[in-house]
């Protein structure tokens, strides 16, 4: 099912039109997504707990964090994850008390860090990795990523703090904590490919074959002159879920009577332009709205007017030997733009 998202204002285009004749490296695709809510949960293990009641030891959560049937849930305050993998670092509300008699480890802070394997949590002044995370199945739900079944045991430097600070012995290194999970929510969508195609209006297309512009493609990018179509792919990117501002990122370069368009990157925002080397090369104009589904993680957008700028005009007509052919405020292409979400 194809859902379509509202869209606002004007696009900068991605024609990245510089005057230097070096050509950039190509971006690397974004893999990580910013965090803004969502729950990690700690199934305490219950073989685990009714040990420790047996040595007077409790387990207990702080607020806002919440419990249920032997499972605490942890309000997730934000971090940065590959969507595709769940590795990351996720930073929590609330945290755990654990008792012995008058003593006590109050463990706040807490961060899921699953590239590293491990949960960390300030105890006293110390930020320690008191336990270790292993395994879990990733599932994906659209955009969303979800992970279960992680192995959460208690680290040998967690014992040895919690061991300190409630002046025992008897938390053991490799007790089974319990079992964890996430589900992250993020407002962004890493881009990770696609296609950017741009197709010269006839006027300009006739213009530059009558002066024998010379119209060149390094890979990636493509040229095609019999429809005068050209191509970036995209190579990376992030866009926000709601009003898509953001960014996208291309690889390749297609040089117009010399004037390398290498490597453009489309910058959406309230004000949005692309610019290279301190140019702003053009304006697009979305003539329908971006559709996107969430089942291929497939963003589209379609019918785009490219209008040149001032200054960009100015550098290519002067490539073209001044006569004017190009102007700011003309239309010159139409684009459109299909990229797959990470």
């Amino acid at each position: 099912m194809t859902t379509r998202f509202g869209w606002h204002g004007r696009l900068a285009v991605a024609l990245g039109l510089t005057a230097s004749l070096a050509v950039a490296a190509p971006a690397v695709a974004a893999t990580t997504v910013r965090v803004s809510g969502g729950t990690t949960t700690l199934k305490l293990d219950g073989k685990t707990v009714r040990a420790l009641k047996r040595a007077g030891i409790t387990v207990s959560y702080n607020k806002p964090a919440k419990v249920k049937g032997g499972v605490v849930s942890f309000p997730v305050s934000g971090g940065t994850i590959d969507p595709a993998t769940a590795k990351g670092t996720l930073t929590h509300k609330g945290g755990l008390t654990i008792k012995a008699g008058k003593k006590k480890a109050a463990l706040k802070s807490i961060t899921l860090n699953s590239a590293k394997g491990q949960f960390t949590a300030k105890v006293g002044k110390s930020t320690v990795a008191f336990a270790n995370v292993k395994g879990g199945k990733v599932t994906r739900d659209g955009f969303a990523t979800e992970v279960a079944g992680y192995n959460v045991t208690i680290s040998k430097k967690g014992a040895a703090a919690l061991n300190k600070a409630l002046g025992v012995r008897s938390v053991k290194s490799g007790t089974k904590l319990g079992t964890a999970g996430s589900e992250p929510v993020t407002r962004e969508i890493a881009l990770e490919r696609g296609t950017t195609s741009i197709v010269l209006v006839p006027q300009v297309a006739g213009a530059l074959g009558q002066l024998r512009a010379p119209i060149a493609a390094t890979a990636p990018a493509t040229f095609d002159a019999a429809t005068g179509t050209l191509t970036y792919p995209i190579s990376g990117g992030t866009l926000n879920a709601e009003n898509f501002f953001g960014t996208i990122e291309h690889g390749g370069s297609v040089s117009i009577a010399n004037v390398p368009l290498a490597n453009p990157t489309i910058t959406i925002s309230a004000t949005p332009k692309l610019t290279i080397s301190g140019i702003d090369a053009a304006t697009l104009t979305i003539g329908e709205l971006p559709s996107v589904d969430p089942a291929t993680r497939s963003i589209t957008v379609r019918n785009v007017s490219v209008v040149l700028t001032e200054a960009a005009a100015g550098l290519l007509d002067a490539q073209l030997g001044g006569r004017g052919l190009l102007r700011g405020g003309m239309t010159i292409a139409v684009g459109s733009l299909s990229a797959t979400g990470r």
